[in-house]
């Protein structure tokens, strides 16, 4: 799937003149894409967040979405985690 809706492009005026067009960023809302990690030893919430979502306080996300609440922050190693792209 493309990053963008569109290609920025360089396009010309009916007076000649060139000018670029704006790529429009697609709405992450429309992305349904959600990667599967399988948790290895050491795995935590917040370095899954640190990885996949760019910031280490973003850990709650990951761990709603895979039922994680429990009061660890560790994971234990095998289990299927799906990381939202969407949040």
């Amino acid at each position: 799937m493309a990053r963008y809706l569109n290609n920025i492009g360089i396009n010309r005026t009916d007076a000649g003149k060139r000018y670029y067009s704006s790529a429009i960023p697609l709405d992450p809302k429309q992305d349904e894409l959600e990667y599967v990690h399988e948790a290895r030893m050491g795995d935590r919430w917040d370095t899954l967040a640190y990885k996949y979502l760019g910031s280490a306080t973003l850990w709650y996300v990951i761990a709603n979405a895979n039922d994680g609440l429990n009061g660890s922050i560790f994971i234990k190693p095998g289990t299927l985690i799906t990381i939202p792209q969407t949040y």
